[in-house]
């Protein structure tokens, strides 16, 4: 139980030494120096001290040691050095015993000799090589009947009372000078190796020591979600050996950024948490309280807790920073906050007993984990000092471009604050209006409308009365709206109705007249101010992509991030997805993608359940996948009506497939619970075990229907006695939920997972992880193996648990925090907002307006959803009308770029073609030959004639392939003896393709192929027969034309002999 205490301490120095490091200098400094005068003998006392003291010591190095001393002393010199191994170790001694001297002191010059391992470096003979740090030089003067028991307990300078202490620095070992061979014959294969090894220098592994937690700020919701952090251990052994010697006097420093909104609404919210796998709490926790109070709670060594509050209340709605320190036993924070964050506030608390902390155990987290929720506002720049104890003011303010204070949260509160204010103002006056007319209709009596005009006449004094303004230019549509309002009393509730209904009619207008979104992005500012977070949303859109106006990152990053405060889900997948990336000014960071991820991926399931009739099923539709455009269709397509003909025929397929279509608003439709419920009953006539159980489970929940559990379990019992794998998972949930019967549980999930069925899957994962599992304790890595299974066949909750455990890591499987985003992303990527958006695209596509979908598909492309990328990037390159033209950022080739950093299979082999002509082209002037053969390797690997065809060109056109490529695809080592065998290979596996359009061009490049290989072999053969055959041909003609000569003159000269006669 922590041990809370009320600290109210603000002068630190009662607490805490505050004196300087001391800092070593060019010149050593003596740190002792004692001198004993015998005042009866009036002898000249015994010194002893070395003249010019070294700042760095080397080997054999000379030293001039001046001393006066007795006959009976003995003198000594010696250097004491520390190690991260070893400890405190000698490097050198030396003593003798010291002659009488007169009045005038002795010098006395001693070589220093240390130890090889210290005295060169590193090389082929000495591999291991030590750091030396606090290196003191001591010499002493001791009285010789001490000397025999000093040098037997190795104290002699601790017994001495002449003595002096330099402190010295020693040199790191690539600093120490190289080992010689002048005296020494050594082979030449030595003596080279040794050269060699000298060149050779190691280097020292990355230690981070300064760690920036946050360097982007976070969003906080005040949910149970946060930023998790781990720490590794030095890798240094002299490093990783001084963290362990401070773990029960640790020493850290963390500095935070935060915006708070408000302070916590109950209990406790987290700031900082630090927990192990086991969810047990470690040093240190800071919580705010209801009262803006921090709650700060350690762990002692002992394991007991003690926890103390600060007097400081945070101020909301403002920047502010605390820098949290740590110093074995005592812990201080100081705030700064104010316009200039000039105004401070230090807190400090004494820890009863030694502080345990170990930050490579367990987790650092920055917002809310696991059940603790977090403070609603912003995290900014968050650093974290290891094994430092900083002081404030030696850590420097962000500067003012920082995006945390380039958000401008607190200028846009401000605007928005007064823009609330005008349209309470303009509903007041809206409301006189009224009040006004119904006078003048029941006012019938003439003194009255005289008196009534003779007021509003001295109220205008000539001019037009406040109640007859019309409102500002910007506000028409939006006076409009306010005027449908104007009889209801203002409230947060009914702004927000304002503002979904300002929505409304903004994104009508944008609906009929996409080009109208420049003059109507002020209505969305309005609506996003009066809390509609969809607006906010395609406002973010729309600035960040320059979407027909001036494009604004920053802009658009502070919309959304006020979205997302409000649990926007699309706001959250955009946030995540360029922190995925790493792009639009935010930084690629896993762990912030995987928060904002991971709460959309929560909410998917619960989302779907709602059943709202304006959700459809988040679909992947390409633009050009010409067979499922012709499937899409809506309530009064034809092909919509062809199923509910056959349906109501009777045939039972299209019963089912009728029932799920309407059910989840697949195919273009929206959702329809009562239509799809009149369709599963025609399915349970027939007693198929599938409608059985989906009837079953639609009563047990009550969807469009009565609640009926009795009734429900009776069918989904007759389609288990059908051995359906879904009734009999569905059996196995209600004895594990309900009847808390674990082993009957166990039986039914294990039967319905030996028929394939994913459900039952996770429900033993889910069994397995809380050890609820008959007769086996918990194991989270057997849990991670079902889980596994359950999530490639597209069970959400598998995947939700299966991103949560490669998150936190399981006994036998390391965190794996690139697997935990992309489960985590997959999930959330179903949830129905997504469908809403990607629906509207679709259906704007299949009316002819390009350009709308183009402002649709956009929003689906910054949540990250892969088809909304592909065919934002297709629509661009098709750029009809020059629609293109009229985005500011690049909207082709970012975009199929963005569409090919997905899984492999989730990736259209179109998008990896377009990326391999960007780099074989040098489009933008980026050509890369290389990366051109990986993307076309790509699409070849899915199939795709295009992708083969491409590769094989290139490698004609002299392109050197990587091996891994053939490898990749495939190709058999026999088959790459030569160009021509990879070349026949590709363009033969090219004709061979399920694409009949890649056979005519892959036929003759494999006919021209095999023509070249044929010139190429047997080209001398050919020259030769070809000559023989010419020259043949020749001769032949020749012969012919003679003989055609000479028989054709032999008949004209017997004609002539014939006349003649």
């Amino acid at each position: 139980m922590a041990v809370s205490a009320l600290v109210a301490v603000h002068l630190l120095s009662i607490f805490m030494y505050k004196g300087n490091c001391l800092e070593q200098g060019k010149e050593s400094t003596t740190e002792t120096l004692s001198v004993i005068v015998n005042s009866d003998t009036h002898r000249q006392a015994d010194i002893i001290q070395i003249l010019d003291p070294p700042s760095v010591l080397q080997d054999s190095q000379r030293l001039q040691i001046s001393y006066h001393c007795n006959d009976n002393n003995v003198l000594g010199i010696e250097v004491i050095s520390k190690t991260g191994t070893l400890g405190k170790v000698k490097l050198f001694h030396k003593a003798w015993k010291c002659s009488k001297t007169n009045k005038i002191n002795k010098i006395m010059t001693v070589t220093m000799k240390f130890p090889s391992r210290y005295a060169f470096q590193p090389d082929i003979f000495q591999r291991n090589y030590e750091f030396l740090s606090e290196t003191k030089l001591r010499v002493w003067i001791l009285d010789e009947w001490q000397w025999q028991t000093a040098k037997r307990q190795h104290d002699a300078f601790m017994r001495s009372l002449v003595k002096a202490s330099y402190a010295v620095e020693y040199p790191p070992p690539f600093s120490r000078r190289r080992r010689k061979f002048e005296t020494v014959c050594v082979p030449w294969k030595t003596e080279l190796l040794f050269n060699i090894s000298l060149k050779l220098l190691p280097k020292c592994p990355y230690e981070e020591d300064t760690v920036e937690v946050i360097r982007f700020p976070a969003i906080m919701t005040g949910l149970s979600y946060g930023i998790v952090r781990t720490f590794q251990p030095y890798r240094d052994s002299e490093l990783e050996t001084g963290r362990q010697s401070m773990l029960h006097n640790p020493r850290m420093t963390l500095s935070v950024w935060l915006y708070v909104l408000e302070y916590c609404q109950k209990g406790l919210c987290s700031i900082i948490v630090r927990m192990n796998k086991i969810s047990s709490y470690l040093t240190p926790l800071i919580f705010l309280t209801k009262d803006g109070n921090f709650h700060i709670q350690m762990t002692q060594s002992n394991g007991r807790d003690v926890a103390a509050i600060t007097t400081f209340t945070v101020p909301l709605h403002q920047w502010f920073r605390f820098v949290f320190s740590l110093h074995n036993q005592m812990w201080k924070i100081t705030f700064n906050h104010g316009v200039n964050f000039n105004q401070t506030h230090e807190t400090s608390y004494q820890s009863p007993g030694p502080v345990f902390m170990d930050d490579t155990d367990g987790f650092l987290v920055v917002g809310g984990f696991e059940g603790v929720p977090a403070f609603k506002g912003y995290v900014g720049q968050t650093t974290y000092y290891r094994n430092q104890h900083v002081s404030p003011n030696k850590i420097p303010f962000p500067s003012s471009l920082h995006p945390m204070f380039e958000l401008q949260l607190k200028r846009r509160e401000d605007k928005c604050l007064s823009f609330l204010q005008w349209t309470d103002e303009r509903l007041d006056i809206i409301r006189l209006r009224r009040k006004r007319e119904q006078f003048k209709r029941l006012s019938f009596h003439y003194f009255a409308n005289i008196n009534q005009q003779k007021m509003e006449q001295d109220s205008t004094n000539g001019f037009c009365s406040y109640l007859d303004a019309p409102a500002p230019k910007g506000y028409k549509i939006l006076d409009k709206v306010l005027r449908r309002f104007g009889s209801q009393d203002i409230s947060d509730l009914s702004r927000k109705r304002i503002g979904i209904q300002l929505f409304k009619d903004l994104e009508k207008k944008i609906d009929a007249r996409v080009h109208r979104i420049r003059r109507l992005l002020p209505g969305l500012k309005q609506s996003a101010c009066l809390g509609n977070n969809d607006a906010m949303y395609m406002a973010a859109v729309v600035l960040n992509n320059g979407f027909l106006v001036k494009a604004d990152e920053m802009q658009a990053l502070a919309y959304w991030m006020m979205a997302a405060l409000d649990n926007h889900r699309l706001s959250f997948l955009a946030i995540g997805n360029k922190h995925k990336h790493g792009m639009d000014t935010l930084p690629l960071d896993l762990d912030q993608a995987y928060m904002y991820f991971k709460f959309v991926a929560d909410t998917t399931r619960e989302d779907r359940e709602q059943h709202k009739e304006t959700d459809v099923l988040t679909e992947s539709i390409r633009l050009t996948d010409d067979v499922n455009l012709r499937e899409q269709t809506d309530e009064d397509g034809d092909v919509f009506h062809w199923w509910i003909h056959q349906a109501q025929k009777g045939v039972f397929t299209a019963q089912q497939h009728v029932a799920r279509m309407l059910f989840w608003g697949t195919q273009g439709l929206k959702r329809n619970i009562q239509a799809a419920v009149e369709y599963y009953k025609m399915g349970v006539e027939s007693e198929d075990p599938v409608a059985m159980y989906d009837y079953g489970i639609i009563l047990m929940r009550g969807q469009g229907m009565k609640k009926n559990v009795t009734e429900g379990l009776s069918h989904i019992r007759k389609s288990a006695e059908q051995k359906n794998p879904a009734a009999l998972n569905a059996l196995g949930w209600y004895a594990m939920t309900h009847d808390k019967n674990f082993s009957l549980a166990a039986q039914y999930f294990e039967e319905s997972y030996r028929h394939g069925n994913p459900d039952a899957a996770h429900h033993l994962g889910f069994l397995h992880l809380q050890g609820n599992y008959p007769n086996k304790s918990a194991d989270p890595d057997l849990a991670l193996q079902y889980f596994s299974y359950a999530a490639v066949r597209n069970q959400f909750d598998a995947g939700i648990n299966l991103a949560y455990l490669h998150h936190k890591g399981t006994p036998r499987s390391p965190r794996s925090i690139q697997t935990a985003v992309e489960w985590a992303r997959f999930i959330a990527e179903k949830n129905p907002h997504l469908g809403i958006v990607l629906r509207s695209a679709l259906h704007s596509y299949r009316n002819g307006d390009h350009f709308l979908a183009m402002l649709y598909y956009m929003m689906a492309a910054e949540a990250g959803v892969e088809v909304g990328t592909f065919n934002l990037a297709w629509l661009c390159e098709e750029n009809k009308d020059g629609t293109s033209s009229f985005i500011e950022k690049d909207c082709q080739w970012r975009n199929y770029n963005l569409s090919t950093h997905r899984e492999h299979h989730f990736v259209d082999s179109y998008a990896f073609l377009k990326m391999g002509d960007y780099y074989w082209y040098g489009c933008e002037g980026q050509r890369d030959v290389e990366k051109s053969a990986e993307f076309y390797t790509l699409a070849a690997s899915k199939g795709d004639p295009h992708g083969i065809f491409n590769l094989a060109y290139i490698f004609e056109e002299g392109v050197k392939i990587s091996p891994h490529i053939w490898q990749k695809l495939r190709i058999p080592d026999y088959q790459r003896s030569s160009g021509y065998e990879i070349l026949y290979h590709l363009y033969s596996r090219c004709r061979d393709s399920t694409k009949t359009e890649a056979y005519i061009p892959c036929t003759v490049s494999l006919y021209r192929v095999t023509l070249t290989q044929i010139w190429e072999e047997y080209e001398t053969t050919i020259k030769i027969t070809s000559f023989t055959v010419v020259l043949f041909a020749t001769l032949g003609s020749i012969y012919s034309m003679l003989s055609y000569f000479f028989r054709t003159n032999s008949v004209h000269r017997q004609a002539d002999f014939e006349d003649f006669l």
